[in-house]
């Protein structure tokens, strides 16, 4: 019996959810993209996403972004000294600076109201934002044939290598092949 070769449930669901995280890299890439031609000009490239997200963020599940920043750069390469960030203030300017620091200003040493830590024996409050950096790219998923089919690519390369390790049992491992998963596993 052939090996089932079209996608699983499994597969179509993955599909729909990397289609979700592409929607929203798209977004955030158009974002970038929209604030360094209206603040910088034509020819600016997004290349990376900075969030300030709260501290406590573990332990309440809360990644809602504090204040969003963007690294883009211009020409062929990404170099830091062709790099500009910018940041979306909350009165509707764009801020554009050579470092993130001045764009998160405050935010960056605003004290957490409840936690402290100790350094060299004295409390001192932590932090009230971690910086989070991520890269900005466009992203555009597999679709449920090309991961089947990538699947099964796997799967013939793994009785490939099965074969050469156990060549005295090349026909049985082919045999085994040809099963479908469930029958395969209630065999061993």
């Amino acid at each position: 019996m052939a090996r089932d070769t079209g996608p699983t449930p499994q597969e179509i669901e993955n599909v729909r959810i990397r289609q979700e995280i592409a929607a929203r890299q798209t977004e955030e890439y158009a974002e970038a993209e929209r604030l360094a031609l209206e603040a910088l000009g034509p020819g600016w490239t997004p290349w990376m996403k900075l969030v300030l997200i709260d501290a406590d963020h573990r332990r309440t599940g809360n990644t809602e972004a504090a204040a969003t920043a963007y690294k883009v750069y211009h020409g062929e390469k990404r170099l830091s000294e062709h790099a500009v960030y910018l940041r979306l203030m909350p009165d509707g300017q764009i801020m554009h600076a050579d470092s993130y620091e001045p764009l998160f200003g405050d935010l960056l040493h605003e004290a957490h109201p409840t936690r402290t830590m100790e350094i060299q024996g004295k409390q001192v409050p932590c932090p009230r934002y971690e910086l989070c950096w991520s890269a900005l790219e466009r992203y555009e998923p597999r679709s449920a044939e090309q991961l089947a089919a990538a699947r099964v690519k796997r799967r013939q390369r793994a009785v490939e290598k099965e074969i050469r390790d156990n060549p005295l049992f090349a026909d049985q491992i082919r045999a085994e092949e040809m099963q479908p998963d469930e029958e395969r596993r209630s065999t061993r």
